[in-house]
Formats: structure tokens, sequence, C-alpha cells
């Protein structure tokens, strides 16, 4: 234990009486408490540290053990590659490879054959009759109306025959209609309905709608010509008719050549 005793002054030798040492150490008591704090000196005995129960005894240090490590594994060898072999000699061509020939490409696109127009059904009420023409035949209407009787589609029916036995000829629809000379559109619209009509019954009789073709004119022009090659009038022919002729056929004989005799114009 720590041993605190007060140090000795330097006169620690000089001899006091008794009562002037307990005197001086009350003054030194009141005056300490009252003034200033007590100095002491502290000093430590190690010895008295040896004595304390198990002191003696030095403590185990703890050891460190280093890691393990797995010992290593050498891979296994490889083996040797195995001779190469050596490469051919070169070749070279005795002409040079030809161009490249790129196709287009293949589209796959489903084809669907047009409907047919509707069938042209008998009128017993219609008028209207058919004429022959050189180079076909000529279908009468009445006016304001595109129904034809059972007369009129027979003999549509006898000129898709005829065209059937020549299938490099074509046919061709001209649809003309009566109407005011102030309006356009009525006319032709009914001459459209009028060839279109036609165009159906050829097409149900096996003639390839790609072979028909339909012209709706409408009022026809003054001077127009049939195709006999005869001009056309108002109190000559009736305007509302359909000329079906086949592209093939001659509508009229060339003119004559003049005679030998005759005197030919200067050109």
């Amino acid at each position: 234990m720590p041993d605190i005793r007060p140090a000795h002054s330097p006169r620690s030798g000089l001899r006091r009486p008794p009562a002037s040492r307990a005197l001086l150490a009350a003054l030194s008591v009141l005056g300490g408490l009252a003034f200033t704090p007590v100095h002491a000196q502290v000093t430590t005995d190690d010895s008295a540290l040896s004595a304390l129960p198990g002191a003696g005894t030095p403590k185990p240090r703890p050891t460190h053990t280093a890691p393990t490590h797995p010992p290593a594994v050498t891979p296994p060898a490889r083996p040797a590659p195995a001779p190469a072999h050596p490469a051919p000699s070169p070749t070279i061509p005795a002409a040079p490879p030809p161009p490249p020939v790129i196709r287009p490409p293949v589209i796959d696109v489903p084809l669907h054959p047009p409907a047919p127009p509707p069938e042209i059904q008998a009128k017993a009420d219609a008028q209207g009759a058919a004429t022959d023409l050189p180079a076909g035949l000529r279908l009468t209407f009445a006016a304001g109306s595109a129904d034809m009787n059972a007369a009129m589609i027979d003999r549509v029916k006898g000129f898709a025959a005829t065209l059937l036995q020549a299938p490099y000829a074509r046919a061709e629809i001209d649809a003309t209609a009566s109407g005011a000379a102030d309006d356009v559109s009525t006319p032709r619209r009914l001459s459209l309905a009028r060839g279109l009509a036609v165009r159906s019954i050829l097409i149900h009789t096996g003639i390839a709608s790609t072979r028909i073709y339909v012209r709706a004119i409408g009022v026809p022009p003054p001077g127009a010509k049939s195709p006999d090659n005869v001009p056309d009038s108002v109190n000559e022919t009736f305007p509302d008719h359909v000329d079906v002729t086949r592209s093939d056929m001659v509508a009229s004989a060339p003119p004559p050549s003049p005679a030998p005799s005759e005197q030919r114009p200067a050109p």
C-alpha cells in the first residue's frame, strides 16, 4: 500500500519541545484550512504490490498460430499438340469467277380474283332492239332507261360466242344517251350504266374483263359517226344506243382508189 507521510523539512533534525510542536501543528492545520491547502508528497512502495495474491504468477501470453494453407495442386501436364498439316500450295484459277446474280426477293402476294358483276336480268317491258353492224351490233334503249329485253341479251351472247373464237380480239363498247345540252353528267351516267350492263353479259358468257373496253360518251357530239362510218343525226339515228364491236374487224371498206384516167391532186 502507498505510504503517505509528510515530507521532512531540512530542519527536521532540530528537536522541539512537545508543547511547541503540538501548538505548531494546530496552527498549521488552522492556517491551512483558512488560507492555503496542505501540500503532501505521495510515494509508492512497489513491494506492496508483490504482496497481493496472485501477483507473483505471470500471466500467460496468448499464442498466435499461423494459418495453415492447403498444399498447392499441380495442374496435370497438357499433351503436346499434334503436328499441323502442311498448307496446300495455292492454285491460280484459269478464269475469273462469274459475277454474282442478285435475284429479286420473292414476295408471296395472295391473288384474289375480282368479283363478277351482277348478272343482268331481262325485262319483258323493256323497249329496245338489236341491229347488225359490219363489226358487231347496235342496241337501242328507251330514253332514260338501261333495261334490256330477252332479245337484246340473246344478241349480246351471240356476239360473245364469235368473240371467243378470236382470243386476240377485244370488245369495244361505245355507249351514248340523250339529254339536255346544259346537263352533261346525267346522260354520261346513263350511258355508263348501259355499257356496264353489256359488259356484265359478256363476262358471264366467258369473255375476260381485260378484253372489254367501255367508253361512256353521254350525249354524242355533233357530226359523230357510227361504227359503219355513217354520220349520225337526231332525225336518222336514235341517240340512246350502245355499239358493241370487235377490234379486229374493219367497220367499213376503204374508199376505192381513183381510176388511172382521173387527175390526181398535186401533193
